[in-house]
């Protein structure tokens, strides 16, 4: 393929899985979401709106340190996964 047809996209998925929560739930959109394990648990965070990143939440980050310490909102619910 010549370069002059080359086309770069660049996808953010480190943000999808809080957009589709803020598509599915339109009073979140906004606000900080975060989408991960449950607090208190080992788990990491999976995806965090870019509301969420302006408090420094990033993905990856163990939920232990990116929720607790924030203490900007609380966790409105829990969101089961669909086996």
């Amino acid at each position: 393929m010549p370069d002059s047809e080359r086309l770069i996209i660049h996808v953010d998925m480190d943000a999808f899985y809080a957009s589709i929560e803020m598509r599915d739930n339109p009073q979140y959109r906004g606000l900080p979401v975060v989408v991960g394990a449950s607090p208190g648990s080992r788990g990491v965070i999976a995806a965090a709106s870019y509301e969420a990143r302006r408090y420094g939440i990033r993905s990856a980050m163990p939920v232990s340190e990116a929720l607790p310490s924030r203490g900007h909102g609380e966790i409105s619910r829990r969101i089961e996964p669909t086996l």
